[in-house]
């Protein structure tokens, strides 16, 4: 009996950690976006997200192009990078292959990083002309 319970127990708790980066990171992080100044148009992959400062909710299965945009100022573009989650080895320390190939399929088992961007926006450059002698 006591055999009985230990092995339920392990299959219970085996079956918990099953997709551990579905269940605890979800399949979108939360990137902090802020420029200095304030107010630059936020673009990730082509699509709008409104100004900065503000918090997106990004997929975590690609890299992303995060570009800010604000009239007067040159243009800032930088690259979220995946990396895979700690907690997707979780599921390869326990044996659970099921689990690896939903975190897999869902891209659930990678973090954005970094996860918080904050720039300087340079002003653009005003070229003069020059009279020639």
């Amino acid at each position: 009996m006591k055999n009985i319970f230990i092995i339920l127990s392990v299959f219970i708790l085996l079956t918990g950690f099953n997709a551990c980066s579905t269940i605890f990171n979800t399949t979108t992080q939360g990137i902090e976006l802020n420029s200095n100044p304030p107010n630059a148009k936020i673009t990730v992959d082509g699509k709008k997200f409104g100004t900065s400062p503000q918090i997106v909710n990004i997929d975590r299965g690609s890299n992303h192009i995060i570009v800010f945009e604000l009239d007067g100022y040159e243009n800032y573009e930088t690259q979220l990078t995946r990396k895979i989650s700690n907690w997707f080895w979780v599921n390869a320390l326990n044996g659970i292959l099921p689990g690896m190939i939903i975190d897999m399929f869902s891209g659930s088992m990678y973090n954005l990083l970094p996860n918080k961007v904050e720039v300087d926006l340079s002003p653009t450059k005003v070229e003069t002309k020059t009279k020639k002698r």
